[in-house]
């Protein structure tokens, strides 16, 4: 009778993963990765076909802020779909709490022009008032998602009504692509 162990065994896949988990050069490549390939790449992909078209269908002429606000939502709604981060009514509600604020932020700006207009330090103080009032609405509302951040910031000076449509259509249409995928998708993280 042998000894040896059948290399299709658990313990077998456990001393592989082990093995390369603790790999020196291969430490940083995630361990469910190796197993789940397609799953990742997928995934990946579908997020990149997502926001491309998002950007198509609304013809996107929006500020770079406001598009890397979007696009950290898609990549939040593909990296951990079944997160409380992800649910549609964070996604959308954060990005509403986020022309909230900077609607907000851009009235003070219209009560002091002149203040504003030449002195960089109060814009800068203005995106960060704008971040701060996120947060504060985020939290009492309960629709906390951080990439809402990125649409306050873009939107703290200026809130042309087409990066409102932009932000909101683009939100509405991510919850839609995750509640038509929900099943299928898996937590990357």
């Amino acid at each position: 009778m042998s000894t040896r162990r059948n290399p299709n065994s658990s313990s077998h896949k456990h001393e592989r993963l082990h093995t390369l988990r603790h790999h020196p050069t291969l430490r940083w490549i995630d361990a469910k990765f190796v197993h789940r390939p397609r799953i990742y790449i997928s995934q990946s992909l579908l997020a990149g076909l997502a926001l491309v078209g998002i950007l198509i269908a609304e013809d996107a002429l929006t500020n770079g802020a406001v598009v890397a606000a979007v696009a950290s939502s898609v990549a939040i709604v593909f990296f951990v779909p079944h997160s409380v981060a992800s649910k549609p009514f964070r996604l959308i509600g954060g990005h509403v709490a986020a022309i909230a604020a900077s609607l907000c932020t851009v009235g003070i700006m219209l009560l002091l022009p002149n203040a504003v207009a030449t002195n960089q330090l109060m814009i800068h103080g203005l995106q960060g008032a704008s971040l701060a009032l996120v947060i504060l609405f985020m939290t009492i509302t309960n629709t906390e998602h951080a990439p809402a951040a990125g649409t306050a910031l873009g939107l703290a000076t200026s809130v042309p009504m087409n990066s409102v449509i932009f932000i909101l259509s683009s939100a509405l249409i991510i919850s839609v692509v995750r509640i038509v995928l929900y099943r299928r998708l898996h937590n990357l993280i």
